[in-house]
């Protein structure tokens, strides 16, 4: 038979863990924890990316880093045999991932700046369309069974889409962006990009 201490028990004036007043302060410790869980990382990453660009790397340099992973996790899954589809779908999720958080950086610091400040507007719209067609392609290759010929197909487009739209940021749209802000609006963009990407956890 189990025993029990007298600390198990609700008190009576009704302070114990087991009492209403103790399982609330477990409750909202947890939901604490949980908050404090999604808001520090992003509040962190914030604050490393302005540091980064007092060291000399600003957000477009963290994104140009995306663009490299982005294109081997490509390269990779192009070059993953048919018959290798658990492969494949692990390169997938890494690559979902990576774009999400990436895309999420672009789509709410870089090409709104990219649109007021650089006055690059049908670029930025362009892409952000390219975005969409990109979400399109992995939405085909999550639906497509990983050992259809389709499948390597749906992969090439795709990898052909990012890489034209990686030349058209790197080329044209990061280096009109930069000439377009001063030191003190690439420390908070910097910042910002770090924060977005922080979000995709």
């Amino acid at each position: 038979m189990a025993r029990y201490s007298g600390s198990d028990y609700p008190h009576q004036d009704g302070t114990g863990w087991l009492s209403p007043r103790g399982l609330a302060m477990m409750a909202g410790g947890a939901a604490l924890a949980l908050v404090a869980s999604r808001l520090l990382p992003p509040v962190v990453a914030q604050l490393a990316g302005t540091a980064r660009h007092a060291a000399g790397r600003d957000g477009i340099d963290a994104l140009i880093d995306d663009h490299r992973h982005i294109q081997a996790l490509l390269v990779e899954m192009v070059q993953t045999p048919i018959d290798a589809p658990g492969r494949r779908t692990q390169l997938l999720l890494r690559l979902k991932r990576r774009l999400a958080a990436h895309a999420m950086a672009e789509e709410d610091v870089v090409y709104p700046l990219l649109h007021e400040e650089a006055r690059k507007e049908e670029d930025a719209k362009h892409l952000y369309g390219e975005h969409a067609e990109m979400k399109m392609h992995l939405f085909t290759l999550e639906q497509t069974p990983k050992d259809d010929p389709r499948w390597l197909a749906v992969a090439l487009d795709l990898k052909r889409i990012v890489d034209g739209h990686i030349r058209q940021e790197e080329e044209i749209d990061f280096p009109a962006l930069r000439n377009s802000l001063d030191d003190g609006q690439t420390a908070i963009m910097s910042g910002n990009v770090a924060r977005e990407k922080a979000l995709i956890l």
